[in-house]
């Protein structure tokens, strides 16, 4: 009977015999953190430029496309803002039919939407 063939690019730890389960989840956490996305970090003139976009966009009632990290990647969406609660650092995007709570801290970009 032939044994199946791995490649060591493809798993290093199947290839081999003697590797114990811990060492093969310590392998793999690592290499998902590797492929974890890490956003940008943002100085104070940066975050206030996308601070103030939104308030602009909420004060003219105006739909804006907003990139910000939800903790594992970046997400895209388009909505207009129905509240901002500068205290708790947050806003309130209602966007394609549900209403959603974003800290200003994970924002990425903030634009006004010129799709509509």
């Amino acid at each position: 009977m032939r044994e199946k063939r791995v490649s060591k690019r493809d798993n290093l730890f199947v290839a081999s015999r003697f590797v114990l389960p811990e060492h093969r989840e310590m392998y793999t956490r690592m290499k998902s953190e590797e492929r974890r996305y890490v956003p940008p970090e943002r100085d104070e003139e940066q975050q206030a430029i996308l601070s103030g976009r939104v308030w602009e966009a909420w004060q003219a009632r105006r739909e804006i496309m907003l990139i910000y990290y939800d903790g594992e990647r970046a997400r895209k969406l388009t909505g207009s803002i129905s509240h901002v609660d500068p205290s708790l650092g947050k806003m309130k995007l209602q966007a394609e039919g549900r209403t959603i709570w974003i800290r200003f801290s994970s924002l990425l970009e903030v634009e006004e939407d010129r799709s509509g």
